[in-house]
Protein backbone atom coordinates (compact mmCIF):
# COMPACT_ATOMS: atom_id res chain seq x y z
CA UNK A 1 0.00 0.00 0.00
CA UNK A 2 1.57 3.37 -0.51
CA UNK A 3 -0.34 6.59 0.24
CA UNK A 4 -0.77 10.60 -1.46
CA UNK A 5 -2.27 13.41 0.10
CA UNK A 6 -4.12 16.18 -1.36
CA UNK A 7 -4.67 19.50 -0.32
CA UNK A 8 -8.05 21.80 -1.06
CA UNK A 9 -6.32 25.09 -1.41
CA UNK A 10 -3.44 23.63 -4.23
CA UNK A 11 -5.99 20.45 -5.50
CA UNK A 12 -9.18 21.49 -4.89
CA UNK A 13 -10.22 18.92 -2.53
CA UNK A 14 -8.66 17.70 0.71
CA UNK A 15 -8.23 13.73 1.03
CA UNK A 16 -5.69 11.07 1.51
CA UNK A 17 -4.95 8.46 -1.03
CA UNK A 18 -4.54 4.64 -0.11
CA UNK A 19 -3.53 2.54 -2.66
CA UNK A 20 -3.95 -1.20 -2.80
CA UNK A 21 -1.26 -0.91 -5.68
CA UNK A 22 -3.43 -4.28 -7.35
CA UNK A 23 -3.75 -2.89 -10.77
CA UNK A 24 -7.60 -2.65 -9.47
CA UNK A 25 -9.63 0.11 -11.18
CA UNK A 26 -11.73 0.68 -8.66
CA UNK A 27 -11.87 3.56 -6.48
CA UNK A 28 -13.97 4.02 -3.10
CA UNK A 29 -14.42 7.71 -2.31
CA UNK A 30 -14.81 7.42 1.78
CA UNK A 31 -16.36 10.23 3.75
CA UNK A 32 -17.97 10.72 6.88
CA UNK A 33 -20.08 13.47 8.83
CA UNK A 34 -17.45 14.62 10.86
CA UNK A 35 -15.05 17.36 9.72
CA UNK A 36 -11.25 16.28 9.29
CA UNK A 37 -9.85 13.29 8.02
CA UNK A 38 -8.87 11.15 11.12
CA UNK A 39 -12.37 9.07 10.80
CA UNK A 40 -12.76 8.69 6.88
CA UNK A 41 -8.81 7.44 7.07
CA UNK A 42 -9.95 4.84 9.27
CA UNK A 43 -12.34 3.48 7.13
CA UNK A 44 -10.08 4.31 3.84
CA UNK A 45 -7.69 1.50 5.80
CA UNK A 46 -9.86 -1.02 6.41
CA UNK A 47 -10.95 -1.02 2.76
CA UNK A 48 -7.34 -1.02 1.47
CA UNK A 49 -6.69 -4.10 3.66
CA UNK A 50 -9.42 -5.81 2.35
CA UNK A 51 -7.86 -5.26 -1.33
CA UNK A 52 -9.94 -1.93 -2.53
CA UNK A 53 -7.65 1.34 -2.92
CA UNK A 54 -9.89 4.48 -1.02
CA UNK A 55 -9.77 7.92 -1.21
CA UNK A 56 -10.61 9.07 2.37
CA UNK A 57 -12.71 12.92 1.78
CA UNK A 58 -12.99 15.47 3.91
CA UNK A 59 -15.17 18.09 2.50
CA UNK A 60 -15.67 21.07 5.13
CA UNK A 61 -13.78 22.12 8.10
CA UNK A 62 -10.14 22.24 6.53
CA UNK A 63 -8.23 24.99 5.38
CA UNK A 64 -9.88 27.00 2.21
CA UNK A 65 -12.94 25.01 2.64
CA UNK A 66 -16.55 25.92 4.06
CA UNK A 67 -16.18 26.05 7.91
CA UNK A 68 -19.52 25.05 8.73
CA UNK A 69 -21.95 22.97 6.73
CA UNK A 70 -23.06 25.57 4.41
CA UNK A 71 -22.57 26.27 0.33
CA UNK A 72 -20.36 22.88 0.93
CA UNK A 73 -19.00 22.58 -3.06
CA UNK A 74 -19.70 19.39 -4.21
CA UNK A 75 -17.48 20.34 -7.48
CA UNK A 76 -15.04 19.00 -4.94
CA UNK A 77 -15.78 15.41 -5.33
CA UNK A 78 -15.75 15.93 -9.51
CA UNK A 79 -12.17 17.41 -8.94
CA UNK A 80 -11.23 14.35 -6.81
CA UNK A 81 -12.62 12.00 -9.64
CA UNK A 82 -10.91 14.16 -11.86
CA UNK A 83 -8.01 14.09 -10.65
CA UNK A 84 -7.77 10.81 -9.98
CA UNK A 85 -8.60 9.24 -13.41
CA UNK A 86 -5.12 10.84 -14.45
CA UNK A 87 -3.23 8.43 -11.42
CA UNK A 88 -0.77 6.65 -12.39
CA UNK A 89 -1.46 6.73 -16.40
CA UNK A 90 -5.39 6.77 -15.65
CA UNK A 91 -5.85 3.17 -13.55
CA UNK A 92 -8.30 4.20 -12.05
CA UNK A 93 -11.82 4.16 -14.39
CA UNK A 94 -14.44 3.47 -12.11
CA UNK A 95 -15.77 5.33 -8.71
CA UNK A 96 -17.40 4.29 -5.78
CA UNK A 97 -18.34 6.73 -2.95
CA UNK A 98 -19.33 5.71 0.89
CA UNK A 99 -20.89 7.47 3.81
CA UNK A 100 -21.96 7.22 7.14
CA UNK A 101 -24.74 9.70 8.39
CA UNK A 102 -24.18 13.40 7.62
CA UNK A 103 -21.66 11.86 5.34
CA UNK A 104 -24.06 9.45 3.24
CA UNK A 105 -26.26 12.47 2.21
CA UNK A 106 -23.11 14.48 1.08
CA UNK A 107 -22.24 11.10 -0.68
CA UNK A 108 -25.58 11.12 -2.73
CA UNK A 109 -25.53 14.61 -3.11
CA UNK A 110 -21.87 14.50 -4.57
CA UNK A 111 -23.02 11.62 -6.61
CA UNK A 112 -26.02 13.31 -8.26
CA UNK A 113 -23.32 16.13 -9.05
CA UNK A 114 -20.66 13.88 -10.52
CA UNK A 115 -21.34 11.31 -13.41
CA UNK A 116 -18.34 9.41 -12.78
CA UNK A 117 -19.21 8.43 -9.36
CA UNK A 118 -21.12 4.71 -10.02
CA UNK A 119 -21.93 3.42 -7.13
CA UNK A 120 -23.22 4.80 -3.61
CA UNK A 121 -23.17 3.59 -0.36
CA UNK A 122 -25.13 5.40 2.30
CA UNK A 123 -26.14 4.17 6.14
CA UNK A 124 -27.98 6.10 8.05
CA UNK A 125 -28.82 9.11 5.52
CA UNK A 126 -31.12 11.82 5.44
CA UNK A 127 -33.35 12.61 2.72
CA UNK A 128 -33.91 16.12 2.38
CA UNK A 129 -31.17 18.98 1.35
CA UNK A 130 -31.23 21.20 4.70
CA UNK A 131 -30.49 24.71 5.09
CA UNK A 132 -26.86 25.20 5.84
CA UNK A 133 -25.76 26.55 9.07
CA UNK A 134 -24.09 30.12 9.70
CA UNK A 135 -24.67 33.81 9.09
CA UNK A 136 -24.94 35.52 5.40
CA UNK A 137 -21.53 36.27 5.29
CA UNK A 138 -20.48 32.48 4.74
CA UNK A 139 -21.92 32.68 1.59
CA UNK A 140 -24.97 34.17 -1.01
CA UNK A 141 -25.29 30.00 -0.82
CA UNK A 142 -28.30 29.03 1.85
CA UNK A 143 -28.57 25.07 1.18
CA UNK A 144 -25.98 22.85 3.13
CA UNK A 145 -24.69 22.28 -0.37
CA UNK A 146 -24.39 24.56 -3.48
CA UNK A 147 -22.72 23.08 -7.04
CA UNK A 148 -20.50 25.90 -9.12
CA UNK A 149 -21.84 28.46 -6.45
CA UNK A 150 -25.40 27.91 -7.67
CA UNK A 151 -27.76 27.11 -4.50
CA UNK A 152 -29.84 23.68 -4.34
CA UNK A 153 -33.96 24.16 -2.85
CA UNK A 154 -33.53 23.60 0.90
CA UNK A 155 -35.67 22.71 3.77
CA UNK A 156 -35.83 26.40 5.32
CA UNK A 157 -35.06 25.86 8.97
CA UNK A 158 -38.19 28.46 10.34
CA UNK A 159 -39.73 26.97 13.37
CA UNK A 160 -38.02 23.70 13.19
CA UNK A 161 -36.13 24.11 16.69
CA UNK A 162 -39.82 25.31 18.21
CA UNK A 163 -41.28 22.37 16.96
CA UNK A 164 -38.39 20.18 18.46
CA UNK A 165 -38.66 22.07 21.71
CA UNK A 166 -42.31 21.21 21.94
CA UNK A 167 -41.72 17.91 20.84
CA UNK A 168 -39.49 17.08 23.68
CA UNK A 169 -42.04 18.77 25.95
CA UNK A 170 -44.57 16.69 24.71
CA UNK A 171 -42.33 13.17 25.15
CA UNK A 172 -40.95 14.27 28.25
CA UNK A 173 -37.73 13.32 26.48
CA UNK A 174 -34.83 15.24 24.36
CA UNK A 175 -33.22 13.12 21.48
CA UNK A 176 -31.92 14.07 18.37
CA UNK A 177 -34.46 12.42 16.13
CA UNK A 178 -37.12 14.76 17.05
CA UNK A 179 -34.77 17.80 15.47
CA UNK A 180 -34.57 16.30 12.09
CA UNK A 181 -37.92 14.35 12.28
CA UNK A 182 -39.28 18.04 12.57
CA UNK A 183 -36.92 18.91 9.61
CA UNK A 184 -37.32 16.12 7.74
CA UNK A 185 -41.50 16.46 7.72
CA UNK A 186 -41.25 20.26 6.43
CA UNK A 187 -39.31 18.48 3.71
CA UNK A 188 -41.21 18.36 -0.37
CA UNK A 189 -39.96 16.63 -3.43
CA UNK A 190 -38.43 19.78 -4.23
CA UNK A 191 -35.91 19.33 -1.87
CA UNK A 192 -35.47 16.32 -2.06
CA UNK A 193 -32.19 15.07 -2.83
CA UNK A 194 -32.28 14.68 -6.21
CA UNK A 195 -30.89 10.51 -6.25
CA UNK A 196 -32.77 10.53 -10.03
CA UNK A 197 -29.66 11.90 -11.24
CA UNK A 198 -26.76 9.38 -9.74
CA UNK A 199 -25.26 7.60 -12.96
CA UNK A 200 -25.27 3.73 -10.90
CA UNK A 201 -26.18 1.96 -8.67
CA UNK A 202 -27.63 2.83 -4.94
CA UNK A 203 -27.14 0.81 -1.41
CA UNK A 204 -29.17 2.68 0.96
CA UNK A 205 -28.44 1.05 4.57
CA UNK A 206 -30.69 1.61 7.71
CA UNK A 207 -31.85 0.77 10.94
CA UNK A 208 -35.31 0.57 12.18
CA UNK A 209 -34.13 2.18 15.40
CA UNK A 210 -31.86 4.73 14.58
CA UNK A 211 -32.33 7.49 16.88
CA UNK A 212 -30.79 10.26 15.22
CA UNK A 213 -32.51 10.52 11.95
CA UNK A 214 -35.48 9.12 10.51
CA UNK A 215 -33.28 7.42 7.78
CA UNK A 216 -35.55 4.07 6.81
CA UNK A 217 -38.57 6.78 6.15
CA UNK A 218 -36.05 8.90 4.21
CA UNK A 219 -34.90 6.03 2.16
CA UNK A 220 -38.12 4.46 1.14
CA UNK A 221 -38.86 8.06 -0.01
CA UNK A 222 -36.18 8.82 -1.70
CA UNK A 223 -36.60 4.82 -3.46
CA UNK A 224 -40.32 6.13 -4.23
CA UNK A 225 -38.70 9.15 -5.86
CA UNK A 226 -36.33 6.88 -7.77
CA UNK A 227 -39.21 4.83 -9.32
CA UNK A 228 -41.28 7.40 -10.26
CA UNK A 229 -38.26 9.10 -12.44
CA UNK A 230 -37.63 5.50 -13.92
CA UNK A 231 -34.18 5.66 -12.29
CA UNK A 232 -32.19 2.97 -15.18
CA UNK A 233 -29.74 1.72 -12.19
CA UNK A 234 -30.01 -0.58 -9.34
CA UNK A 235 -31.31 -0.17 -6.02
CA UNK A 236 -31.39 -2.05 -2.70
CA UNK A 237 -32.53 -0.67 0.54
CA UNK A 238 -31.31 -3.25 3.22
CA UNK A 239 -32.97 -2.41 7.05
CA UNK A 240 -31.78 -3.65 10.33
CA UNK A 241 -34.52 -4.03 12.52
CA UNK A 242 -32.13 -4.73 15.73
CA UNK A 243 -29.23 -2.06 14.37
CA UNK A 244 -28.71 1.48 15.66
CA UNK A 245 -28.06 5.09 13.82
CA UNK A 246 -24.22 3.69 14.35
CA UNK A 247 -24.10 1.69 10.89
CA UNK A 248 -20.25 1.66 10.51
CA UNK A 249 -17.85 -0.37 11.92
CA UNK A 250 -16.08 2.61 13.83
CA UNK A 251 -19.07 4.17 15.80
CA UNK A 252 -19.07 7.45 17.07
CA UNK A 253 -20.78 8.29 20.41
CA UNK A 254 -22.44 5.19 21.00
CA UNK A 255 -23.08 6.22 24.58
CA UNK A 256 -25.24 8.45 23.78
CA UNK A 257 -27.19 6.23 21.90
CA UNK A 258 -30.27 4.25 23.61
CA UNK A 259 -30.39 1.22 21.55
CA UNK A 260 -26.69 1.29 21.95
CA UNK A 261 -26.88 1.08 25.65
CA UNK A 262 -29.76 -1.45 25.68
CA UNK A 263 -28.46 -3.85 23.21
CA UNK A 264 -25.07 -3.50 22.47
CA UNK A 265 -24.50 -7.21 20.71
CA UNK A 266 -27.50 -6.66 18.31
CA UNK A 267 -26.09 -3.32 17.44
CA UNK A 268 -22.55 -4.87 16.89
CA UNK A 269 -23.83 -7.59 15.17
CA UNK A 270 -25.82 -4.79 12.75
CA UNK A 271 -22.03 -3.21 12.12
CA UNK A 272 -20.62 -6.40 11.15
CA UNK A 273 -23.28 -7.57 8.70
CA UNK A 274 -23.69 -4.27 7.30
CA UNK A 275 -19.40 -4.55 6.86
CA UNK A 276 -20.37 -7.62 5.06
CA UNK A 277 -23.03 -6.68 2.51
CA UNK A 278 -21.09 -3.66 1.60
CA UNK A 279 -17.60 -6.31 1.03
CA UNK A 280 -20.15 -8.13 -1.38
CA UNK A 281 -21.25 -5.39 -2.91
CA UNK A 282 -18.31 -4.16 -3.69
CA UNK A 283 -17.09 -7.67 -4.64
CA UNK A 284 -19.86 -7.90 -7.26
CA UNK A 285 -18.83 -4.65 -8.65
CA UNK A 286 -17.08 -7.02 -11.57
CA UNK A 287 -20.56 -7.42 -12.87
CA UNK A 288 -21.46 -3.80 -12.68
CA UNK A 289 -25.02 -4.73 -11.05
CA UNK A 290 -25.88 -4.93 -7.04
Amino acid sequence: MKTKHYKYTTDGFEAVLYDAENGDDRLLIVIQGLKGLELPAKYAEMFVDKGYSALAMSYYGGEGQPSAMRAIPLEQFRTACETLKNYESGRFRRFGIYGNSKGAGMALLAASAVPDISLVIAASSFGHIMQGNGGKNLSPCKAMVSLDGKDFPYVPNKGVFGAFVKRCIKEHNVRLLYFFDEWERKGTSENEIPVEKINGDILFLTSTNDESVPAKRDAELLISRLRRNGFAHSYKHINFENGSHNLGCFPVNNNLLLQEKKHPEECQKAREKALKIILQTLERRDTEQL
